[in-house]
């Protein structure tokens, strides 16, 4: 009886994705492909750094080679850290794994944590930001993922056969197992809980570290409710351990792995600490590098992002793009980018690319097989404000031409715009002013508003 059950919800949860994707793929061609006036746009709260400086975030995920390395750490010595400064990314989304925290239930792996702090400490020491990303995909490594340890594996006695694209796999009956398992013991979430709190003892305090990404793609147990209840109440009970021990760490949470496309997601979590909205995107329509990019993909990708904007607000949280990626070929990849960036720049949200490794480690990396870089990172490199120090800001990017207009609001720290070397600057004006700029000496502008300015205009010619 409990298997037929397990079948009929597998094929129900099976054909209700594939509906929900052929509705929204039919849907969206009876949009109009308008742009919504930037003017009106509602966006979330901003990311405040501790001088109440506006931060956005540019940033790239360490590391998709982890997932396969034998002790679970990243392919990337100190220097190779330092090439993303170069390249103007100002955070890393850094891997961490509970099968490498945990790998016996109740013993914890020092040996990893030691390596793990060794790497944040290089980070810090180049002044790049770091969100903790406590990462799963497809529960574990029996299955061609990596997360969850052995001894959390509870997969029905299913054999597993691996299908493609690798994101089906989630529909397998030993995967919907293991999850469905998880979410219904109450041993198994709080050993992870128990985890968690092991991470942040460690990791709390650290002075570039930014917030923790509790849980990576929560995918559902078998049955209906899920993030309304079991995951809603499970965020519920990380932040009640992190408020009983006096952490300080920032909350980072995502919604269900379903709602990560156009539908609005169902949790009833309402954080009672400041936390932030942890926002994921990659395209559904997206099999392999000949798939191409048209008016469905677009519509999909502004309706998702909006949707995820309309929750952050409804919370009163900030929110960032904490995972996207492409793998398209060149030229489609360079189409999804431009509106992607588009969408960005409108709803000033900060991002996390997928990932700084080879594309034989992860096919969206932003190297290819002999460690060199692909066309995409020229695209990831911008002229962009990574700090602003006032309010109501306003920025855009035409052609060879940067503008970001604000009004000052007193801060002693200055405004940051990361200019990159190949968009070698011919001047930088503020308020109709000249500024000497050498980006061969620093590729960042920094400005301080006088206590008589009410408005800066910040132009950036290249």
């Amino acid at each position: 009886m409990k298997k037929d059950i397990f079948k009929i919800s597998f094929l129900f949860m099976g054909v209700w994705f594939l509906f929900l994707m052929s509705f929204v793929s039919f849907l969206s061609y009876g949009q109009s492909g308008g742009k919504e006036d930037a003017p009106g746009i509602l966006r979330p709260p901003y990311l405040l750094d501790e001088q109440g400086r506006i931060t956005i975030y540019h940033g790239i995920t360490v590391s998709r080679s982890a997932k396969n390395a034998e002790d679970f750490l990243p392919w990337q010595k100190k220097e190779d850290f330092e090439r993303l400064k170069e390249w103007g990314f100002n955070l890393v989304r850094y891997l961490i794994f509970w099968e490498a925290i945990e790998p016996v239930s109740g013993q914890y792996n020092k040996k990893y944590m030691q390596d793990t702090l060794e790497r944040l400490k290089w980070l810090e020491d180049l002044g790049i930001d770091v969100l903790l990303c406590i990462h799963q995909d497809l529960f574990s490594r029996r299955f061609g993922g990596v997360g969850f340890p052995d001894w959390a594996v509870h997969d029905g006695g299913y054999p597993f056969t691996s299908v493609t694209p690798q994101y089906k796999n989630y529909f397998t009956k030993p995967v919907m197992s293991c999850f469905d398992y998880f979410w219904r013991s109450d041993v198994l979430k709080n050993s992870y809980v128990d985890m968690v709190k092991y991470v942040l003892s460690h990791v709390d305090k650290l002075p570039h570290l930014v917030g923790i990404e509790v849980f990576d793609q929560p995918w559902p147990h078998i049955g209906p409710g899920f993030e309304q209840t079991i995951l809603s109440d499970f965020y519920k009970r990380i932040e009640k351990m992190k408020i009983e021990n006096r952490f300080e760490t920032i909350l980072y949470f995502q919604p269900m792995l379903l709602s990560s496309v156009v539908m609005p997601t169902g949790l009833q979590f309402q954080p009672s600490t400041f936390s932030v909205y942890a926002v994921r995107y990659y395209d559904p329509f997206y099999e392999d590098e000949n798939s191409v990019y048209g008016k469905t993909n677009n519509w999909v990708m502004t309706t998702t992002i909006s949707q995820r904007v309309r929750e952050a607000r409804r919370w009163g949280l900030p929110m960032l793009i904490t995972d996207f990626g492409i793998g398209l070929n060149p030229a489609e990849t360079m189409r999804f980018l431009d509106d992607w960036f588009l969408l960005m720049d409108q709803y000033h949200l900060g991002w996390v690319y997928d990932s700084y490794d080879r594309d034989t480690d992860n096919a969206y990396g932003i190297l290819d097989s002999e460690g060199n870089t692909k066309p995409v990172l020229s695209k990831l490199i911008q002229t962009y404000p990574q700090k602003i120090a006032g309010k109501n800001p306003v920025w855009f990017t035409k052609g060879n031409l940067f503008k970001l207009t604000y009004e000052p609001a007193g801060n002693v720290a200055p405004t940051v715009i990361f200019i990159p070397r190949g968009d070698v600057a011919r001047q930088v004006v503020v308020n109709v002013k000249p500024y000497p700029y050498d980006p061969f000496k620093d590729l960042r502008f920094e400005y301080k508003a006088s206590p008589e300015e009410k408005v800066v205009n910040l132009v950036v010619q290249w």
